[in-house]
């Protein structure tokens, strides 16, 4: 084996370099339609959303207070059910039943 030259800069080092054209891997396809999928998507049912940007705000603050406070109680462990009462919607804690535990 030769002999390696030290203090190289990085151009010197790859001056000879030549990378070999590989085809794409599974993951690498795989990867790239996931990107394209995801972004036309999302992008495409934030504009069909009924939630505009003021309204999202507001219900994160809530529940965000809604977590905060149901953690002070203790309960750490629940789900958020949706139901209606009128012309209201109502978002309410329900804990989870531990099985097993009792």
């Amino acid at each position: 084996m030769g002999k390696i030259p030290k203090n190289l800069s990085d151009s010197a080092m790859f001056k000879d370099y030549k990378e070999n054209k590989k085809e794409k891997s599974l993951f690498d396809i795989a990867k790239e339609f996931d990107d394209a999928d995801t972004v036309k998507s999302h992008a495409a049912k934030k504009d069909d959303s009924y939630m505009d940007k003021y309204l999202t705000d507001a219900l994160n603050k809530e529940l965000l207070k809604l977590k905060l406070d149901l953690y002070k109680d203790g309960i750490i462990d629940y789900q958020i059910k949706i139901g209606r009462e009128g012309n209201k919607i109502v978002l309410y804690p329900s804990v989870k039943k531990i099985i097993g535990f009792e």
